[in-house]
């Protein structure tokens, strides 16, 4: 979706408007009622940036593989079909060639991703955390010369060197139940919400972090 600066406005607006009459909740609410709020937010933000904002109409074009040799075969494509019908050889032969361009095109943006990453690093890493039933696979030491040796103590150390826990998590206790919640800041949301890349893709609720960082800054 794309906005302006009167959609956002208009967004805003309803937003503002459509949590009126909700009650809200506070140290004293069930596990139930804050189910029952996130899924009333999720639905509602959906719905006022369903009717403000401009819908933009994802295509193959839109896919980052894309490129002109793909263009030209789908067009050739398009002229067999209408010049011999959709099941003929040749539609069949010109269908054939735009898929194998498109393998093609999404291997080589996956083997460029693989480069930057240096090279081979996550198939070696993947030896370790899945190994194949009889591989042999060498122990993985860590740069305090502690060493792992089995398949789980592999996987934990590969995850604490590529995701160092910081202070906090080192330390931290769970809080006693029913005050998870004050634990919570307005800072520690924002930080992990603007940590992530905006161009990721929604999960199961539909929004991306694009859209929660419009709800955040209307909040």
């Amino acid at each position: 979706m794309a906005m302006t600066e009167e959609d956002e406005e208009a967004a805003k607006k309803l937003w503002m408007e459509l949590p009126k009459e909700r009650a809200h909740l506070d140290s004293a609410c069930t596990e139930d009622e804050v189910e029952q709020e996130a899924t009333w937010c999720q639905e509602t933000l959906s719905k006022v940036l369903d009717i403000t904002a401009k819908k933009i109409r994802i295509c193959a074009k839109s896919k980052r593989w894309w490129n002109g040799d793909i263009k030209a075969r789908r067009k050739a494509l398009g002229q067999e079909k209408r010049r011999r019908g959709r099941h003929s050889e040749g539609a069949a032969r010109a269908k054939a060639e735009l898929q194998k361009s498109i393998r093609k095109s999404k291997s080589q943006m996956w083997s460029d991703y693989l480069q930057n990453l240096r090279g081979g690093e996550v198939w070696r890493a993947a030896k370790y955390v899945d190994p194949q039933a009889g591989a042999t696979v060498e122990a993985v030491t860590d740069r305090e010369e502690q060493q792992a040796n089995t398949a789980i103590d592999k996987e934990e150390m590969l995850r604490l060197e590529s995701f160092p826990l910081n202070d906090d998590d080192q330390y931290y206790e769970l809080p006693p139940a029913g005050s998870a919640h004050t634990k919570v800041t307005e800072k520690a949301v924002e930080r992990a919400l603007y940590s992530q890349s905006g161009k990721k893709a929604p999960g199961p609720d539909k929004l991306s972090f694009g859209a929660v960082r419009v709800l955040w800054k209307w909040d």
